[in-house]
């Protein structure tokens, strides 16, 4: 059945996203080790609180963060140690860009408040292709994979899980999706992402 709507994951999918760069982003910032930062706040589970829709404002998730990292940190660094991070995959953008002619595209990536209110400034390539479509985990109280957070995606959209494609690089959150009944497909390179398009009635850009 060819898909309504194609729904993309963001970091690793339409942009390559290192962690390793924004840890040491912060590192130089605030003086702590890369290990410590991640422990604090990505091994703590403090993140995955944040995806999940435990603050509800960029404000509030700024300073659980600044106080998880013991150094206030100020919007424009966590910014800019976030977007130091991410690079935008060419071929993947304008595969987006070139599906919004015929179809709803939007972007569904595990994140937070403040990715949401500051997604211009991190990634303006996605901004431009996506506009208003780009959702994260928290605005539906539960993140990827957990089969709800889809359907509540869907729900706020207005579509039906059959008529929507998903695209993720990770397997347990295509796993998710399709237990929700969407179609989904793991990310693993442009090319089999193109070969997988055309399998399910879409046009590619041309070569």
């Amino acid at each position: 059945m060819k898909p309504r709507l194609v729904i993309f994951d963001m970091d690793d999918v339409l942009c390559h996203y290192d962690l390793g760069k924004r840890l040491r982003a912060l590192s130089r910032l605030s003086g702590k080790t890369p290990r410590d930062i991640r422990s604090a706040i990505w091994d703590s589970g403090f993140e995955d609180a944040s995806d999940s829709g435990r603050f509800k404002t960029g404000e509030a998730y700024l300073e659980g963060f600044a106080e998880r990292l013991g150094y206030p940190i100020s919007r424009s660094d966590w910014v800019a140690a976030r977007r130091c991070a991410m690079e935008p995959i060419p071929e993947m953008l304008g595969f987006a860009a070139h599906t919004a002619a015929e179809h709803e595209i939007f972007i569904y990536t595990n994140n937070g408040p403040l990715l949401k209110e500051t997604l211009g400034e991190l990634f303006p390539e996605a901004q431009a292709i996506f506009a208003s479509r780009a959702y994260c985990s928290y605005e539906f109280g539960t993140k990827k994979p957990d089969p709800a957070s889809y359907r509540r995606l869907l729900d706020h959209i207005g579509a039906t899980p059959e008529e929507a494609w998903f695209i993720d690089d990770k397997k347990s959150n295509v796993e998710g999706a399709r237990i929700a009944g969407l179609h989904a497909t793991k990310f693993v390179s442009y090319d089999r992402l193109e070969a997988e398009a055309l399998s399910r009635g879409l046009s590619v850009p041309a070569s």
